[in-house]
């Protein structure tokens, strides 16, 4: 017989060789999608400087919170999460809505100033299965706004 001499369905040299020799193959490509897909599509914890703070439930809409992370608050506004970091000497409350810092200042739960220019330095912020993670070591530093003309007023 010639080896280019078709012999049944699998052709001349898998007809010699086995069924294995057709099964294998396939047995691989499956394997090799499944890494890919793997590789692609999973997404892992977050690593590196990220802390986990709590449940995402924890953290109800249109309030804050402070965690365990040294001047790091929580809070949910619009359905987003967003962490702050109190400035340096300058410490931070958490009101019914909103963030007052030592000099009176009103800020948002997103770290904006309520009124006029500046916001607080927030910090990177991941959700990983229900869990919040935040980045104390890499914040967006952001300039606090000015000290308010009018004396300060604290969560009242």
């Amino acid at each position: 017989m010639k080896p280019w001499t078709r012999i049944g369905p699998l052709g001349p040299f898998r007809g010699r060789l086995g069924i294995a020799w057709v099964v294998a193959p396939l047995v691989v490509g499956a394997v090799l999608i499944g890494a890919v897909w793997l590789l692609l599509f999973r997404h892992p914890a977050p690593g590196g400087s990220f802390e986990p703070v709590g449940p995402a439930s924890t953290f109800p809409e249109a309030k804050a919170r402070r965690v365990d992370l040294p001047g790091v608050f929580v809070g949910r506004t619009g359905g987003a999460l967003s962490a702050v970091v109190q400035e340096d000497g300058c410490t931070l409350q958490v009101c019914s809505t909103h963030y007052v810092d030592c000099r009176g200042v009103s800020y948002g739960l997103d770290g904006v100033a309520v009124s006029g220019p500046g916001a607080l330095s927030i910090l990177p912020l991941r959700v990983y299965r229900g869990v919040v993670f935040v980045d104390p070591d890499h914040p967006v530093t952001r300039s606090p706004a000015p000290t308010p003309s009018t004396s300060p007023s604290g969560c009242g």
